[in-house]
């Protein structure tokens, strides 16, 4: 039995049988086996190298906000399998422990190693940065433009955006409006 792959090179090749493009198939299903390896992970990846970034963890007294981002993460939508670009931002205040700045992009971007919906993905990441760092709050801020929306249905570029807040970030409204302040000056 051929794989899925082969086979979807296989159904393109037949269904335009006789153009002269069909010749550029060949190869595509060995193309997609890459890029599917390549975008989505197994979940023991994942978390085997989420493990590997949040080791990066160093005693110190800074205690104010601290903001990454943007970073920008690639994912494919779990319903259509067509790549959302992501623009990601970061911020905590750390509470005696920081991390080491290259790994908020790191850690952005394992999380997005698998299709995921914006919202399960901004869940993720704070909770992710909340786990393992403990500190006084942490905010999360996704913008997303998602080639379902882009080339299909409505076929427009809107901006999605998601957010998720928890400890200070949340109770705070002071916070919360320099996190803001913070993300919306760097767009």
């Amino acid at each position: 039995m051929e794989d899925l792959f082969q086979e979807l090179e296989n159904y393109f090749k037949s269904r335009y049988k006789g153009w002269d493009g069909a010749k550029q198939f060949e190869g595509t299903g060995e193309r997609l086996r890459r890029l599917v390896d390549e975008l989505c992970w197994p979940s023991t990846k994942i978390e085997e190298e989420l493990g590997k970034c949040f080791k990066a963890v160093f005693p110190d007294e800074y205690d104010e906000m601290l903001v990454s981002g943007p970073t920008e993460v690639w994912v494919l939508c779990p319903h259509h399998l067509l790549p959302c670009r992501l623009s990601v931002f970061i911020g905590y205040i750390p509470k005696g422990k920081v991390l080491g700045l290259s790994k908020f992009s790191r850690v952005s971007t394992i999380l997005g190693k698998r299709p995921i919906m914006q919202e399960q993905y901004s869940r993720e990441l704070a909770e992710a940065v909340w786990e393992y760092l403990e500190p006084e709050g942490v905010g999360v801020r996704v913008i997303g433009k998602h080639g379902c929306m882009l080339v299909r249905g409505i076929k427009q570029s809107v901006d999605i955006s998601t957010s998720i807040l928890k400890g200070s970030f949340k109770t705070d409204p002071k916070v919360r409006e320099e996190f803001y302040a913070n993300v919306n000056s760097r767009r």
